[in-house]
């Protein structure tokens, strides 16, 4: 079990929402790099990064922020999601030195480009399942499907995909639990490693969550800038 921070980024600031909500935006940082030293001094090595401008728009709007935090800590393993739509983006994220991009939109609404990528670039994509009630949400969240998330996955499974990161909307930011069921039922159906994403409130959670066969890891967000979750006991604790 890895516990991965998070540090979202809206309008070039570290920020947390609830249930995706842009609206619901919470400062913690005025600049992401300063997000990202703290987690380093922390003891992290592992980076979970999203452009919610980007995941709305459909572009990357805060590479700037971004790479620079790459460039001072080259060797924290960073992954990216948001506004990553087409091929050029992905190849150049890469090239920049990004470890990880996760890919959720695009493996909804473009199936053959979304597998293109996991062929070009094998066991560096992380597919992102965002779900509500078990049926999935793209377009920084703002558009539901009928799609379950266990399909999608499934659809999937041939690919060289890294890893899932299941977020469970309803859970996001709220602090008050993930959704265990739910994310043991994709794990168990899933034949790639999950991360947990949404709700984590503490160490109990996430000792939970490492009782869950499949789940690896767990997003850490709000958790950590609360100070509900020491990170640096968490990640000894599983180390």
């Amino acid at each position: 079990m890895l516990p991965i921070p998070a540090i979202d980024i809206q309008n070039g600031k570290c920020v947390r929402l609830k249930k995706g909500d842009l609206s619901s935006a919470k400062i913690y940082f005025e600049k992401p790099i300063d997000a990202a030293s703290f987690l380093v001094e922390e003891g992290s090595e592992n980076i979970h990064l999203v452009d919610l401008d980007g995941a709305k728009s459909g572009s990357s709007e805060n590479l700037k922020e971004i790479l620079e935090i790459k460039k001072k800590y080259p060797h924290i393993n960073l992954q990216l999601g948001g506004g990553i739509r087409d091929l050029q983006t992905l190849e150049l994220i890469f090239e920049k030195g990004i470890d990880n991009i996760i890919l959720g939109s695009l493996a909804i609404k473009d199936r053959s480009t979304f597998e293109q990528a996991c062929k070009s670039f094998p066991n560096k994509i992380i597919l992102g399942v965002d779900a509500f009630n078990g049926f999935l949400a793209s377009e920084a969240w703002t558009e539901s499907s009928k799609i379950s998330a266990s399909s999608l996955i499934n659809s999937y499974k041939n690919l060289p995909i890294k890893a899932i990161i299941y977020t469970d909307i309803d859970k996001d930011g709220m602090l008050n639990g993930p959704n265990f069921i739910e994310t043991a039922e994709v794990a168990k159906k899933s034949s790639f490693p999950v991360i947990a994403s949404g709700g984590v409130r503490d160490i109990n959670d996430l000792l939970k969550l490492s009782e869950i066969p499949n789940v690896i890891g767990a997003i850490c967000g709000v958790s950590i800038y609360e100070k509900k979750l020491d990170l640096k006991e968490a990640l000894q604790k599983f180390k």
